[in-house]
């Protein structure tokens, strides 16, 4: 699978500021862990997060996007990234710390590779680590779905990205890139990205069975990107 394929190219000139990330990675490392050493990110896309931990942990990333990895790759040259299903993985080895940030985990669109996703952080951890992971709830997705899409332009790329509901649950986020090849010349590419969503007590439920300290928090401010976004912390 080859999610953001097209996106992947001009990705770190439209995402939105990473601060609010870093700062609940950071408040949770600093009340759960202890001298943690390994850092682990599922779906990392670009690696912009864990270029940012590069000279404070050891780091792994894992993706299932060849591309959203090709431009990791250039950022981390020397970091083992791997071409990985976030829902069946296997290292070989544990973390102090695992992050799946910006909804990742809502691309999973079958619950049971939610709940096999956990069972794979789990057997990651070492004692006492630390798994930390935003997503969508079932109601941020319906408010996601009556929105008007956004444009966006970036020194010669212009960013259309719209939200249709598809289904009970599922939205599809249509992104449509515009280039300049050469004077008064674009090149239009296109990805249709789908999200879904689960009951927020299931979710908390399941994890309760696998992880010591279950923890939820939703931001109620912000910016429309970040308002409404819940974040889980689960410590082994």
């Amino acid at each position: 699978m080859n999610l953001y394929q097209n996106y992947s190219g001009v990705y770190d000139q439209f995402q939105p500021d990473y601060e609010l990330f870093f700062q609940v990675i950071e408040e949770t490392i600093q009340k759960y862990t202890h001298n943690p050493q390994s850092f682990l990110e599922l779906a990392c896309g670009t690696g912009n997060i864990l270029h940012h931990y590069a000279d404070k942990y050891e780091i792994v990333g894992i993706d299932i996007s060849v591309s959203m990895l090709e431009q990791a790759r250039k950022k981390l040259p020397n970091v083992p990234l791997f071409d990985m299903n976030m829902a069946d993985f296997n290292l070989g080895r544990k973390f102090d710390i695992a992050v799946c940030m910006y909804d990742s985990i809502n691309h999973l669109l079958k619950y049971e590779d939610w709940v096999t996703t956990f069972k794979c952080v789990r057997n990651h951890l070492n004692p006492g680590g630390v798994f930390l992971f935003d997503m969508n709830t079932v109601e941020r997705l319906d408010r996601l779905s009556q929105s008007q899409g956004f444009v966006q332009q970036k020194d010669d790329a212009y960013l259309i990205m719209v939200v249709h509901k598809v289904a009970e649950n599922l939205i599809n986020w249509n992104v449509k890139i515009f280039q300049l090849v050469k004077e008064n010349l674009y090149k239009l590419d296109e990805d249709n990205i789908k999200e879904t969503s689960f009951s927020l007590f299931q979710i908390t439920r399941d994890l309760e069975t696998l992880f010591r300290k279950v923890h939820t928090q939703t931001i109620g401010d912000g910016t429309n990107m970040i308002r409404g976004r819940t974040f889980i912390i689960c410590q082994v």
